[in-house]
């Protein structure tokens, strides 16, 4: 990884869009994909076990998943570019 990309990392998580994160209630933890240190928000989920909240990784833009029951983030259910290309296909 380049110097600037180590720069842009520590910026957004000191000062950026990550420290706001952090200061609305995210942790800081490593992303289960792409190995970067990223701010986590506690998932919720509705009556049926679905996720109603969840934290999109920084870096890599996948899901994450993370409970008070479970130590580890859980696997995503998609992407964020998976649900953009979906929502494309079903515009009339």
């Amino acid at each position: 990884m380049g110097l600037v990309q180590n720069v842009v990392r520590w910026y957004t998580l000191n000062h950026g869009v990550g420290k706001q994160m952090v200061d609305d209630g995210a942790e800081l933890m490593v992303c289960p994909y792409c190995d970067a240190e990223t701010p986590v928000f506690q998932s919720t989920y509705d009556s049926t076990g679905l996720p109603i909240s969840f934290s999109v990784c920084l870096w890599c833009d996948g899901f994450i998943e993370y409970s008070g029951a479970s130590l580890q983030p859980h696997e995503p259910y998609a992407t964020i570019r998976d649900l953009q290309t979906e929502e494309r296909h079903s515009k009339p």
